[in-house]
């Protein structure tokens, strides 16, 4: 008798857990469509017209027309944009980059300079950190050598304002990473700025970096640039929540080991990524939401604050520049919740 009591009250606890997993599968199915679309944003522009957008390589490559180029910079000018990353494609295994193209650099450089002189017209270099990505070995020396020497050809031959270093995925706390950054700023001409594209803050750093290498990092450089994309947080409150985060971790520890660097938060206006890039989440207007409300926050240090950065020039469609025009440029008196 007491066995099949037992096993009824099992039975009803059972039901009674499915019911209430299944109730809470619903309310996040809920959350998950209408979040978007019924949410508000919160804080406010903290816009100094110190903002990034990473470019495509065709730039590099010279594959745009007089007319293309043109466009680009009035671009750059009315997006307020003072950091232009220019992808110059990647790093060989031996440290030395893929393609040269002094030529086509260095007219778009003094193009730049002439029409947009107030932007910083920076070379975007990528590594792969792991197998299958170029398998780029920072702990040997001689690629580091051979990667700051190209840092030098793009600065002093090809007249970049500086270069930004892209090694992913940089495991936290790595420090052939630190090696490469303290080398490169040591060797850059004074005046050449130094950025380093990172990962994400992660609670654990479970994923990305936590708040001790995010210190380490910003002490060899001008500048840090937060990938807040490809972060797996698929649901899009959950995505909001770690764009604040970003806004509060990255500027503390940035504050607190170089005041001279300055913290950039990537946003993401792309549709097609990789399998941590969720459409529903990882929108231009989810981001800016994170972001507005991780500079109110009260514990974010707003001096190492200096803009958001768009990734990138080819993937920005016209309402999504819209969207980053009225809730960071502010360009019109809209009440931020009426452009979701």
């Amino acid at each position: 008798m007491n066995t099949v009591k037992s096993f009824l009250k099992l039975k009803r606890y059972g039901t009674i857990a499915f019911f209430l997993l299944s109730l809470l599968l619903i309310l996040i199915a809920i959350d998950y469509r209408t979040y978007p679309s019924v949410t508000t944003i919160g804080g406010r522009s903290f816009n100094r017209g110190e903002n990034g957008l990473w470019l495509r390589y065709l730039w590099y490559f010279g594959k745009h027309s007089e007319a293309e180029n043109r466009a680009m910079s009035e671009r750059l000018k009315r997006e307020q944009i003072r950091y232009a990353y220019f992808h110059v494609r990647s790093i060989t295994k031996d440290g030395g980059l893929q393609y040269h193209f002094k030529y086509n650099a260095t007219k778009l450089v003094s193009m730049l300079h002439r029409d947009a002189p107030s932007v910083k017209v920076m070379a975007w270099v990528y590594a792969g950190a792991s197998p299958g990505t170029g398998d780029v070995d920072l702990s040997d020396e001689s690629v580091r050598e051979k990667m700051v020497g190209e840092a030098l050809w793009l600065v002093n031959d090809c007249g970049f304002d500086g270069i930004q270093w892209d090694y992913e995925f940089c495991p936290n706390g790595d420090q052939n990473f630190l090696k490469l950054m303290s080398e490169t700023r040591e060797a850059l001409p004074a005046g050449k700025l130094l950025s380093a594209a990172t990962p994400m803050w992660y609670p654990g750093a479970l994923w990305g970096w936590d708040d001790n290498y995010f210190c380490q990092v910003a002490r060899t450089c001008d500048q840090l640039a937060v990938m807040c994309y490809d972060s797996f947080f698929y649901l899009p409150r959950a995505y909001v929540w770690l764009v604040r985060q970003q806004a509060v971790h990255v500027t503390r520890a940035v504050a607190a080991s170089n005041p001279n660097c300055r913290v950039l938060l990537g946003l993401p206006t792309y549709d097609k990524g990789t399998a941590g890039h969720n459409n529903q989440a990882e929108t231009i207007l989810m981001a800016l939401k994170g972001v507005r409300e991780g500079l109110a926050d009260p514990r974010t240090a707003l001096a190492a604050f200096a803009g958001v950065a768009l990734f990138a020039d080819y993937t920005t469609d016209p309402p999504e520049w819209r969207s980053y025009e009225n809730l960071w440029l502010e360009t019109d008196a809209l009440n931020p919740s009426e452009s979701l």
